[in-house]
């Protein structure tokens, strides 16, 4: 069977096993607040035997007509330089309505599916949560739910605490993840300017997350923006996908009749609207989105071990556009229809009839590991620019400290000088000494005029660094 034709298949079996789950419209039966005890359980943990996010990220470019199929270029880092924290979507089948913390197989595929080629950028964490399950609810905020969030917030105040080391986050979800994200991003992390700081950027497509109309900030968060531009740091991608108009109740893309789990009332939809950030046009790409799938992670985890390169990336396929309609903010997906193009229309095959939830991550993959490596690359710079400011601001206090000693002691042979010249004058009226007096003078004022000198040249450094703490400032902003 072909490669192709497998991918078919996986599409079909995706859908039902990647959603929301059953439940999403079910009653609210609560599942009660009780937490796990004992240490986190790590899906993605670095050093960790059986890190799902270790395996191999190679794979094949399947390029469009009239292009030879190349080897992905992803390689990881020899130190990451910063982390990504990672929360999986719905993918539990457990019978309760809320999951254990078992590593089931499908949530280990939809592990390496979603977060595993962001080590290539990053050191991967995710923890095992008491998610909701297809057999639980998620029709609003519940028992489940919180019981959901706060196991994921135990997950990551275990990693802030014990892995994290002060070091830059990116904050990766899907779906609940990215649910679950989006309210740590909410009570952690927004009204926190010190872990603010540090937040590289957040990835939460599947979650209708809240702006004002036309806005990038001021709804569910206070301070933390939707990104706007290629290289911010601090900012929020977020997205739900569709093709063509949603629907006037679609669950996502709207917030008066779509998934809201938050521990807060719904919006007025008159004047916020659900976040919608193009991902192919904050990449430095050309603009169209690029498919990223791991084959043999198919239908579930593999029997044996990993093939050497099962990664497969479909770009220059599809292109997406953000869009508002009648209360609706979504991607809008589209193809590229390029002449000779056979590839097939993977997207299509998971979609809920214009609804391309489910593959939204996959779809868009390639492109946000772009905005994460151009995201940590600008953080990692300030981090630069940082040192800079700070080695230019001790440089700054110590050469004020020498301008004010220069200028104490050019003001000091001033005054010596002036009397030495007095003296000068009376000798020479007086006819005693003169000679050895005005000596002293001109001495003196020989002295002043190299203390003036150094004054000068320490004033103008003094100068020359406010300039270059203002510029750095600036580029730090």
């Amino acid at each position: 069977m072909s490669e192709v034709n497998v991918f078919w298949r996986f599409i079909a079996a995706v859908a039902v096993s990647v959603g929301l789950g059953a439940g999403f419209l079910a009653g609210s039966a609560s599942a009660g607040f009780a937490m796990e005890s004992g240490d986190t359980v790590w899906l993605c943990k670095p050093g960790q035997v059986d890190d799902l996010c270790a395996g191999t990220i190679d794979g094949t470019v399947d390029p469009p007509p009239g292009q030879s199929a190349t080897p992905l270029t992803y390689t990881r880092p020899e130190v990451a330089p910063v982390d990504c924290f990672y929360l999986y979507p719905t993918q539990s089948e457990q019978g309760t309505p809320n999951s254990n913390l078992d590593k089931d197989p499908p949530i280990r595929r939809v592990a390496v599916q979603q977060a595993r080629m962001f080590s290539s950028v990053c050191d991967v964490y995710a923890p095992m949560y008491r998610q909701v399950t297809y057999n639980g609810s998620q029709a609003s905020h519940n028992d489940q739910v919180e019981t959901a969030y706060q196991s994921a917030l135990a997950g990551w105040k275990d990693y802030l605490e014990n892995y994290n080391d002060g070091r830059g986050f990116i904050l990766l979800g899907h779906s609940q993840g990215s649910a679950h994200i989006a309210r740590l991003i909410d009570e952690e992390i927004d009204g926190n300017p010190e872990l603010r700081d540090r937040m590289v950027g957040a990835f939460a497509p599947g979650a209708n997350i809240n702006v004002p109309v036309g806005k990038l900030v001021g709804g569910m968060y206070e301070n933390v923006p939707a990104c706007s531009e290629g290289g911010e740091i601090g900012c929020l991608v977020a997205f739900s996908t569709y093709k063509g108009y949603p629907g006037d109740t679609a669950q996502f893309s709207r917030l008066d009749t779509g998934y809201w789990i938050y521990d807060l009332p719904r919006p007025d939809a008159d004047q916020q609207e659900v976040v919608c950030v193009n991902p192919a046009r904050l990449d430095g790409g050309d603009g169209t989105l690029e498919l990223l799938v791991n084959f043999d992670y198919l239908f579930a985890p593999p029997a044996g071990p990993e093939s050497a390169a099962p990664w497969r990336s479909q770009p220059d396929y599809y292109a997406g556009e953000c869009m508002r309609q009648n209360g609706a903010h979504w991607l809008n997906l589209n193809t590229l229809d390029l002449p000779g193009d056979t590839r097939p229309d993977l997207g299509s095959l998971v979609a809920s009839g214009n609804n391309y939830h489910v593959p939204e991550v996959n779809l868009t993959e390639g492109n946000l590991l772009r905005i994460a490596q151009v995201q940590t690359d600008a953080y990692v710079a300030r981090g630069g620019l940082r040192a800079d400011l700070s080695a230019a601001e001790a440089k700054l206090s110590n050469k004020q400290k020498k301008l004010k000693k220069a200028r104490k002691q050019r003001r000091k042979l001033g005054k010596r000088a002036k009397r030495a010249g007095k003296k000068c004058k009376a000798a020479k009226r007086s006819g005693r000494k003169a000679k050895a007096k005005c000596k002293t003078k001109r001495k003196l004022r020989r002295k002043k005029s190299k203390a003036g000198k150094r004054e000068k040249k320490l004033a103008g450094q003094v100068k020359t660094l406010k300039t270059e703490i203002r510029d750095l400032e600036s580029q730090i902003g």
